[in-house]
């Protein structure tokens, strides 16, 4: 019962590779607390500086990404006929829907903040 290298170090590596990216991320995080903290920054300012319009940008992009999946299908089902597993015009609608929806966004903050007339 010999087993390929590959079976075992595959897994030991993913597992190595998340540990190392989780341990960086809180150990940064960590250090510029500690750092926001000598400098008399609360970090709770952090979190009052966040976008309060964060949750309308990612409803509109969510609608975006799903009316471009519903629009890729009907692309690819109707007007490409001959070639059914072309995931082309999925990647294209899905890119024009959330960059409008994002444009859609930008818009309705600007309309909001009376900077666009």
């Amino acid at each position: 019962m010999d087993t390929p290298a590959a079976e075992v170090l595959v897994p030991l590596i993913v597992f190595a590779s998340i540990f190392g990216v989780l341990y960086v991320a809180i150990s940064a995080q960590h250090k510029q607390r500690m750092a926001m903290i000598e400098k008399g920054v609360s970090p709770n300012d952090l979190i009052a500086k966040k976008d309060p319009n964060r949750s309308l940008k990612f409803g509109l992009l969510g609608l975006g990404v799903g009316l471009g999946l519903l629009l890729g299908y009907m692309l690819g089902t109707y007007v490409m006929v001959e070639n059914g597993d072309n995931p082309l015009p999925y990647l294209i609608m899905v890119s024009i829907c959330g960059g409008a929806a994002l444009l859609t966004h930008y818009w309705i903050v600007r309309k909001k903040e009376g900077t666009l007339s």
